[in-house]
């Protein structure tokens, strides 16, 4: 197997002048100029992202109109039902709405739909379910951009829809659609919406917002903001219940900021000023929400700090859980409990932990019967499962496979092989599943030209979701891999990193420096480094952790920690290829990211190792 590829990400901006107009290190500039933060003012926003930087909610298209129509039904005693989604974005729009529209004295439900029975977003059934119960209005969250049959349908009944959705338009022009004249391949396409008395959603065409990749969360927040002032002004009564309950701002940017993080956009602008905010808020009232608190609780990090890692690794997936394998009203419930109730939240919260360790069990069985197909090759007898070996595509069918999993099992087995994954699972009729690409190969447009063999399909560039017949997944199979252009130079896993550092260069005040760069994910990656000639003194080899704990010395005599996650088999085979004791005194050149690690309340710098080669 060919070694990862290594990427030097390569710079010409004047780091000297940057340190010295910003006061920080070139290091650090280097970091800075590598995510195209190039103006002293850009670098100033980004390293003090504040709330008050936020964007006027009233340059989202239809936002006066939709704070209009939702007074208005609040006004005329209308029933109100926030139409969520089963993922954390999904959930925690629909709590911050609920809680919000709740304090202004609305008449007000959720509808969460099943993720297994009825499928992503409104669907007829659930609309004319709605509709009998005496729903005037319908504010759909984190869905309905798409739901153009749904919501005619809603208005044929006499219910007014509002829609805040980050998700993509549908257009009049799908990708790679064929044009038949110059007129047609120069005209833009244009969206096709649905008849909803307001839309908010900043990737409608003629929406003047800037920042186009907000989560659904962070959209009900700027709602939800602009909609608690509308209010108050028209509160005559100083001292009412509905000024006074109000208080709700700091809750409702720390689940902003939790669904931010879960639903994985860019970390820069709004989301990255939302995300700072929040998890100030959760880290200075870990009981901001009741219903976190006790989730927080029970995974044991009430006297720990809820960082991205946190959220992202041990609140996100628990909420997730309950959408996967049971219904996301339970997460809904939790969140919404009030603080007095301390025994159902915690019952609640316990729940959810059970919940998320069973589809811990799910993705591991799946994941193991997968891995051993692409590893084996095809039909050698690992049961319920097929597929085949070597493919530029994999496509695999697992009818033993919960369907909730498949997205997650799809990407482990695109992150093993670096190839884009489709698993499939056996549904009542058809086959449903997942999946997952790699840099360089459209997912979305390589299966939309074959969109004639499915029954349901969307998605993105790097992922999507499909519904077909079993007939047609052969079918699938080799039209893909008859098209895919990859080759070998794509099939390794490739690190774009920010520069060489002398292992002396790594300090604790560095990695200071780079926590003011934080959160890190998407569009803002943590800070990585290549150091050649790192000398591991003593390596501790952790197998059943899948852990590697390394002391290296630098020239200068300073021991440096290292860790390594997931590691252990490469570093087996490259010690046996140098004949080096496994236990110590080899010569490496790393990948990694410098942090700081706190043990026994002190502070030291460490780097943790994404990637390393005899030197």
């Amino acid at each position: 197997m060919k070694p990862n590829e290594w990427i030097l990400n390569e710079t010409d901006a004047d780091l000297p002048l940057m340190a010295r107009v910003l006061g920080i290190g070139e290091t650090t500039a280097r970091v800075m100029a590598n995510r195209g933060i190039r103006t002293k003012n850009a670098a100033l926003a980004f390293l003090a992202p504040d709330i008050s930087r936020m964007r006027d909610f009233f340059l989202l298209k239809d936002a006066q109109k939709a704070i209009e129509v939702v007074s208005a039904a609040i006004r005329d005693e209308k029933k109100i039902v926030i139409y969520g989604d089963y993922d954390v974005d999904g959930i925690m729009s629909t709590v911050i709405l609920y809680k919000t529209l709740h304090a202004a004295g609305a008449n007000c439900e959720y509808y969460i739909p099943h993720r297994v029975d009825e499928g992503y977003g409104m669907n007829l059934q659930a609309v004319e379910k709605l509709a009998a119960s005496g729903a005037g209005l319908i504010i759909a969250v984190d869905n309905g951009i798409s739901a153009i049959e749904e919501i005619a349908a809603a208005r044929a009944l006499g219910i007014e829809t509002v829609i805040i959705d980050h998700h993509e338009p549908p257009t009049d022009n799908p990708p790679n659609e064929p044009s038949h004249s110059l007129e047609a391949a120069d005209k833009k396409p244009a969206d096709i919406l649905p008849d909803a008395a307001a839309i908010i959603n900043p990737k409608q065409a003629d929406c003047e917002f800037p920042f186009k990749e907000m989560c659904a969360a962070g959209l009900v927040f700027l709602f939800a903001d602009a909609f608690a002032s509308f209010h108050r002004e028209r509160v005559s009564d100083a001292t009412s219940p509905a000024d006074t309950e109000f208080g709700l701002r700091d809750e409702a940017l720390a689940l902003a900021a939790i669904a931010t993080l879960c639903d994985i956009v860019d970390l820069v602008d709004e989301n990255r000023i939302l995300v700072t905010a929040g998890l100030a808020a959760l880290n200075a009232n870990k009981l901001i929400n009741p219903g976190i608190g006790s989730l927080i609780t029970v995974r044991g990090y009430l006297q720990k700090p809820i960082d991205t890692f946190a959220v992202g690794f041990i609140l996100g997936p628990c909420l997730n859980a309950t959408g996967r394998l049971d219904s996301a009203e339970l997460a809904v419930k939790l969140l919404l409990t009030p603080a007095e109730d301390t025994e159902n939240r915690m019952k609640l919260a316990m729940n959810l932990t059970a919940l998320n360790d069973a589809r811990k069990n799910l993705t591991a069985e799946c994941f193991d019967r997968a891995i051993k197909t692409v590893n084996e090759g095809a039909k050698e007898g690992v049961e319920g499962i097929e597929g085949i070996r070597e493919e530029s595509v994999i496509i695999l069918t697992d009818p033993l496979a919960h369907e909730s999993v498949a997205g997650i099992v799809a990407g482990r087995i695109r992150d093993a092989t670096c190839r884009p994954t489709i698993l499939l699972t056996k549904g009542n009729s058809m086959f449903k599943g997942s999946a997952r690409s790699v840099e360089g190969y459209n997912i979305f447009e390589a299966l939309h030209r074959h969109r004639h063999l499915f029954h349901r399909f969307g998605g993105h560039a790097m992922a999507a979701g499909l519904t077909l017949a079993e007939e047609n997944i052969e079918i699938l199979r080799h039209v893909l891999n008859d098209e895919c252009e990859l080759g070998d130079e794509d099939f390794r896993q490739k690190f774009l990193y920010d520069g060489e550092i002398l292992p002396d260069e790594i300090t604790l005040e560095l990695s200071d420096e780079f926590a003011r760069l934080a959160p890190f994910g998407r569009a803002n990656r943590e800070p990585l480094f290549v150091a050649r000639g790192l000398y591991a003194q003593s390596v501790r080899i952790i197998n059943e952790k899948k852990t590697l704990i390394f002391t290296f010395v630098c020239n200068n005599g300073k021991r440096l920690k290292g860790i390594a996650f997931g590691l252990n088999e490469k570093y087996a085979e490259i010690y046996a290829a140098a004949g080096a004791n496994k236990t110590g005194g080899i010569t490496l050149d790393a990948l990694f990211h410098i942090e700081t690690n706190v043990w026994n309340n002190v502070a030291g710098v460490q780097v943790r190792l994404r990637d390393f080669r005899v030197h």
